[in-house]
């Protein structure tokens, strides 16, 4: 009898230890809902930054498409699109081809390593950047040279800048220097104080075109609901546009809290709700109601997914790669619910809000 307790007493601490080791080892991720446009934010991003820090992330992700990426879009993707008139502006100032960019990059990064005032290389490695595609790095070197370096050059630095990079009003024109972007506002001061040396990119566009697709033809038919229901007022689209737009409010109470401070409010349950609702025509909540468009919709929410599942395996991937413990993850707030969703089915991985970070 004695034996048999032993082994069962030895087996449960074997059980709590995997536990225990499983637990220590798992990837903790913090994804950030963020906004695109702080332009006119009088959030206090510093008090964001350091609850970041505080988290000590080995990696910093951002809403970018990885280099490699670039090239299975078409011209005229938005995306492509988007990086191409900041790509172009520095081909022309720098129009000699690079051989080996990968190996130009390294050394870059290498030599920048050993000391961060090399100003002309950390410029020429803007523009590797850039003819390798890589619009996040891109834009965080010319963010370190904007915010950081600039006022110690000396004439013939200023010189060397205006001819490799050109000046702000220009950069700012190609898209290169997007001062009330969260990457501005946030990511990268928070990549620079923790003296890490580039952001990782993780966006997936695979499916935007039947993502596309599909948006049109629930945009299409949430018009006619809309245009029935003001035609009759008794209709029932009129019913179940009412109801969605109680749905789809803050009370005067959430609101104003939101409004304190928006990227707590990005990263609540509530605002999670809301924005489905907000970019899904009303969302699931509203499946089988009277008019509304529920197989468009689901549509849509397919492609979305299929986005969202893209983007957590890249940064999987690199996590893996890189044998991180702990990454945030800066993304637009649409994406964060369901990111978080996705990566906490994954047994290797702890999500944790950023409202639980101190």
């Amino acid at each position: 009898m004695r034996t048999v307790l032993n082994c069962c007493l030895a087996l449960l601490f074997l059980i709590g230890l995997s536990i225990k080791t499983n637990a220590q080892n798992q990837l903790e991720i913090v994804i950030v809902g963020s906004s695109h446009d702080n332009s006119k934010s009088t959030q206090n991003f510093q008090a964001i930054i350091d609850k970041l820090k505080n988290f000590n992330p080995d990696m910093v992700f951002g809403e970018y498409l990885p280099a490699e990426d670039y090239a299975k879009l078409e011209d005229d993707h938005w995306a492509k699109k988007a990086f191409r008139k900041g790509h172009d502006y520095l081909e022309r100032l720098n129009p000699k081809t690079v051989k080996d960019l990968p190996s130009k990059i390294k050394k870059d990064k290498k030599a920048l390593a050993s000391f961060a005032y090399f100003h002309k290389t950390r410029m020429n490695l803007a523009v590797h950047y850039a003819k390798n595609w890589d619009r996040g790095n891109t834009e965080y070197q010319i963010f370190v040279l904007e915010n950081y370096m600039k006022d110690k050059f000396g004439k013939e630095e200023r010189a060397a800048y205006s001819k490799v990079l050109g000046n702000t009003d220009s950069l700012q024109k190609a898209g290169l220097y997007r001062t009330g972007s969260e990457y501005s506002k946030i990511y990268f001061p928070l990549i620079y104080q923790l003296k890490q040396d580039q952001i990782y990119n993780m966006d997936c566009q695979t499916y935007d075109k039947p993502w596309n697709e599909a948006w049109r033809k629930t945009d299409s038919l949430y018009k006619m609901m809309i245009a029935k229901a003001k035609a009759d007022s008794t209709s029932v689209e009129a019913t179940t546009i009412k109801e969605m737009e109680a749905y789809t409010s803050y009370t005067p109470e959430e609101l104003k809290a939101f409004n304190t401070d928006p990227y707590a409010g990005m990263n609540t349950e509530k605002y999670g709700i809301l924005d489905e609702a907000w970019n899904f025509y009303g969302g699931s909540h509203f499946y089988g109601y009277p008019g509304f468009p529920t197989e468009s919709v689901k549509a849509m929410m397919k492609q979305w997914m299929l986005r969202n599942e893209g983007m957590c395996k890249n940064i999987l991937d690199q996590a893996k790669a890189k044998k991180a413990k702990r990454v945030v993850v800066g993304v637009g707030a649409s994406h964060r619910i369901w990111m978080e969703e996705i990566l906490a089915k994954n047994p290797d991985v702890k999500i944790i809000n950023y409202n639980d970070l101190h």
